[in-house]
This record gives structure tokens, sequence and C-alpha cells, in this order.
């Protein structure tokens, strides 16, 4: 494996995380625009800001995915990361815990969506950075490798916040 494949693969994961987290903020424009109020980013609900950020980040996706120059696309994905990971860090910093909007799952922000993105952050920089440009099989396997990672965040978060396998006591022990 080579410094091509690593980086078809850094593409593939930016491509399906940014896809799979524009597609419910266009779907569900007020949810995020409800954040974007709580986070202090805006100062009234605007569903269309929402469906443009949504929108945004599936072009950025695309881009990463497909574009033949990294380096812009690549930046444009880091840029959104350093951004969405500041609203979080000043957010959890006053003690505030909101519901981030990130991929429609009704995730909460915590110190784990910093890690998160910071790693992310990490990918985006590596992409933008690498001499190697993958091929588009390579950007083919890495997008794949990247759904199948996204798939199984998305399903865990999900887990996480509808807690299907939570055992409820009643008020009797039992």
């Amino acid at each position: 494996m080579g410094l091509a494949d690593l980086v078809g693969m850094g593409c593939g994961l930016l491509a399906a995380l940014f896809v799979a987290s524009g597609i419910p903020k266009i779907k569900r424009p007020f949810e995020l625009a409800i954040t974007l109020v709580r986070f202090g980013v805006a100062s009234r609900v605007r569903p269309a800001l929402g469906r443009l950020l949504g929108a945004v980040e599936v072009a950025v996706g695309l881009a990463v995915a497909l574009s033949p120059a990294l380096l812009p696309a690549s930046a444009a994905a880091l840029l959104l990361l350093v951004a969405f990971t500041a609203v979080i860090v000043r957010s959890l910093a006053v003690g505030q815990n909101v519901e981030c909007a990130c991929f429609g799952t009704g995730e909460r922000t915590s110190w784990v969506t910093v890690v998160r993105n910071l790693v992310l952050i990490g990918v985006a920089l590596s992409v933008a950075v690498a001499p190697a440009v993958p091929t588009m099989d390579q950007r083919i396997s890495g997008l794949l490798i990247g759904t199948v990672v996204t798939c199984g965040y998305l399903l865990i978060s999900t887990l996480a916040v509808v807690k299907p396998f939570s055992i409820q006591l009643d008020g009797q022990g039992r």
C-alpha cells in the first residue's frame, strides 16, 4: 500500500463524512438552524442557512472525492472542520451541551466530538499536503472504505442516542 492509496482513503473518508453530514441538513434545515442559534452563531432561526450549510458540506465532500486538484477541496474541508471545532470548543468551554445536528442523529456535543473533529482535521491536512495524488481507482477504493467507516460511526452514534438495549428498572428494582 503506497502513499497515494492512503491519500485515497483520506479522500474517501472525508467525502463520505461530509456527504453523510450534509444531507440531513438539507432535508431538515430547521434542526441545524436551531443549533446555530444555540451555539451563538446566528441570532435567529434561519432554515435557509441550515440548508445552505448542508449543501456546502455535500459540495465539499463531492469535491474531495472527485476533484483532480486536491488542495482546494481538502483546504475547504479543513476550513469547515476547524470552524465547526472552534464553535464546539467555545460552547463546551462555557458549559453548554448542545445537540450538534452533526449527522442528524441527535448527538450532543462533548469533548469526544472535539477529538473526532481533530482526527478529521488531521486527515484533511494530510490530504492537503500530500505529494501523491490518488488515481480515480484509489479514490473509489478510498470512498468504499470511507463509506464503511462512516456507516459504522453513524450506527454507533445513533445507538448511543437511541439506546435500544438499555434496561429500564421499575421503582421496585426489577
